[in-house]
């Protein structure tokens, strides 16, 4: 059985790349970085719990929105229903 070497010699350039690409995902992070102050202030937050109040008051508001929209449906439920018996009432006639 004979083996073969394909043994590909990156470029210099193509080292360079990969050394690059190693040391940013040794640092990769997802979303956008922020400054010190900006993680202090985000830590801060969720120390004192200013940070769940701010995704409380909006899970409420998304609540009371979707309360609208279910008594929005509610009424269009009661007005098809109040149709469809006139129409079947009006055929039976």
């Amino acid at each position: 059985m004979t083996q073969t070497s394909d043994k590909h010699e990156l470029t210099p350039e193509e080292l360079a790349k990969w050394r690059e690409l190693n040391e940013l995902g040794l640092t990769a992070i997802a979303g956008t970085p922020f400054s010190e102050e900006e993680y202090d202030a985000r830590l801060q937050s969720v120390i004192d719990g200013s940070c769940f109040e701010k995704y409380l008051n909006k899970i409420l508001r998304r609540k009371e929105e979707t309360l609208k929209k279910l008594a929005a449906l509610e009424e269009t439920e009661q007005m098809l229903k109040k149709t469809i018996a006139e129409i079947k009432d009006a055929s039976k006639s």
